[in-house]
């Protein structure tokens, strides 16, 4: 197998993915009204910076592994032998909460898929009681809100379900 910088190609294809969807997600936010295009530009932006992190810390180069080091301590040496595997099944349930997340945004919006999803994520799998999960969630989309919707005057996504 063909490796570039010390590591499979095969290694580098889901962020590679992952860029390209971002890279169009930018070039379609560039397509919006100049008001309407701040979030989606923003957010582009900073997932490409993330996302080339990442590339570069798949890399085997003493660039890649410092960044590595630096985001990800626990890879330290000493600790990988020390890392817990995960059932396939933990992990995909892991993977389903942010796939859930923006489901429930796309389908009702941010005010109302931010608590449940704090709310939800908090309760299930932080084991945090009701008693403090409901006023974190609570204060979560207030911030959300106050920022976005009162100090930048942004319209929050209302979602498919409540969109007239």
């Amino acid at each position: 197998m063909k490796h570039v910088f010390g590591t499979p190609i095969v290694d580098y294809l889901p962020t590679l993915g992952l860029l390209l969807l971002t890279v169009m997600y930018l070039v379609t936010g560039y397509g919006y009204a100049p008001e309407a295009r701040t979030f989606p530009v923003t957010v582009a932006w900073v997932a490409i910076a993330l996302v080339l992190l990442d590339l570069l810390s798949r890399t085997k180069t003493p660039a890649g592994e410092a960044v590595t080091r630096w985001l990800n301590p626990s890879t330290s040496a000493g600790k990988l032998e020390a890392q817990t595997h995960y059932a396939l099944s933990k992990q995909i349930a892991a993977a389903a909460w942010p796939i859930g997340f923006v489901a429930l945004i796309v389908l009702t919006g941010f005010l109302v898929a931010v608590p449940v999803f704090v709310m939800a994520s908090m309760y299930f799998r932080g084991k945090r009681s009701l008693l403090i999960s409901i006023p974190v969630s609570a204060a979560a989309t207030l911030f959300i809100w106050f920022l976005f919707a009162q100090i930048l005057q942004l319209e929050l996504y209302p979602g498919v379900l409540f969109n007239p």
